[in-house]
């Protein structure tokens, strides 16, 4: 399962050991400047260099970044695609006809498009890095100490942990239904819609009982973790230092280019 592997692969990289407010804080930082740009620039950087740290800092399976990565590249190719065709008026750069009906591509929806396009990929590559290089355990104690309201960390913590729990559960149940013979299209559309249903009724029941779980551990509200209740270390000042060096150089970066297009 793809959440093994993430765990894995957090538990295992290069990076495991750096202090994590310092990658959260560099993973945030560079994610927001991202956000805030105008022009597809900052964000081509802030992706190359995010993953130059997961390939060759961490030494992280260039095929399974990869393999995490195409889903957003899909949303920002679609994304360029659907601006290209329905934004802008004046600027006109080519057209074709399909079925008889004429489509343009313009340029300041192109330049849309690259810029959203380029936001995502970017933005995701940002928290591929703090995912592939940091257990989730020590993550949402990075999150406690930069004062996230608990409650917030409570619920990102177990939507996480049930995100794998319904992939398991609509895998288990696929491969029963394929293995009744349901081969035929009408049969497995069928069978999909009552999956689905199934499914549903199935994490219900799976959130109740988590839930009697953790009353029965007397569970108040909060999940401790033991990742700086030992010995509580300061902050690298140096380390820090030099993050937020890079990320004032970003940010003139982001603002000597802003509004600028590739096109």
């Amino acid at each position: 399962m793809i959440h093994q592997t993430i765990d894995i692969i957090a538990h295992t990289n290069r990076l495991r050991h750096i202090d994590t407010r310092l990658k959260v804080i560099f993973a945030v930082t560079t994610l927001l400047i991202t956000i805030a740009s105008t022009s597809p620039i900052p964000p081509l950087l802030a992706f190359v260099i995010a993953t130059i740290l997961i390939l060759f800092a961490a030494k992280i399976n260039p095929g399974t970044y990869f393999f995490l990565l195409l889903t957003p590249l899909f949303f920002g190719l679609v994304s360029l695609l659907m601006m290209s065709l329905f934004f802008g008026y004046d600027s006109p750069l080519y057209s074709f006809e399909i079925l008889s009906h004429t489509f343009v591509l313009q340029k300041e929806g192109i330049n849309m498009g690259l810029l959203l396009g380029t936001r995502t990929v970017a933005g995701s590559a940002c928290l591929f890095f703090l995912a592939l290089t940091t257990p989730m355990t020590e993550l949402f104690t990075g999150l406690k100490w930069l004062r996230i309201p608990d409650v917030v960390i409570e619920l990102a913590m177990i939507i996480y942990r049930y995100i794998f729990v319904f992939l398991e559960e609509a895998q288990r149940m696929w491969l029963a239904s394929r293995m009744r013979g349901e081969t035929d299209f009408r049969t497995k559309i069928e069978v999909f819609s009552m999956l689905a249903s199934t499914l549903f009724l199935r994490t219900i029941h799976q959130g109740e009982k988590l839930f009697v779980a953790m009353n029965s551990r007397c569970y108040d509200g909060e999940t401790n973790s033991l990742c700086y209740r030992e010995k509580n270390p300061g902050i690298n000042i140096t380390s820090l230092f030099a993050i937020l060096l890079f990320e004032f150089a970003f940010i003139y970066v982001t603002i000597k280019t802003q509004n600028m297009a590739f096109i």
